[in-house]
C-alpha cells in the first residue's frame, strides 16, 4: 500500500468515527502486536517498544482532549 492509499485509509476512517477513535484503535494494535511478539517469539525488547509506541499514542490522545 503507498502513501496515497494509506491517506485515502486513514480519511475514510476518521470520516466514518473521529481520530481519536482511529488513535485508540492504533493504541490496541500496538498492544496486540507487543503480546503477540511477546508470546509467540520471546521477542520482550520489540514487544516493549511497541507498547511505548502505544503510551505515546495515548499522551496525544490525551493532548487532543485539552
Amino acid at each position: 500500500m503507498d502513501t496515497k492509499e494509506m491517506l485515502e485509509t486513514l480519511e475514510g476512517m476518521v470520516d466514518s468515527g473521529s481520530i481519536g477513535d482511529v488513535l485508540e484503535t492504533l493504541i490496541e494494535l500496538c498492544h496486540e502486536k507487543a503480546e503477540h511478539l511477546r508470546s509467540n517469539w520471546g521477542d520482550d525488547a520489540e514487544a516493549k517498544a511497541w507498547e511505548r509506541d502505544g503510551r505515546k499514542i495515548g499522551r496525544l490522545i490525551g493532548k487532543l482532549e485539552h
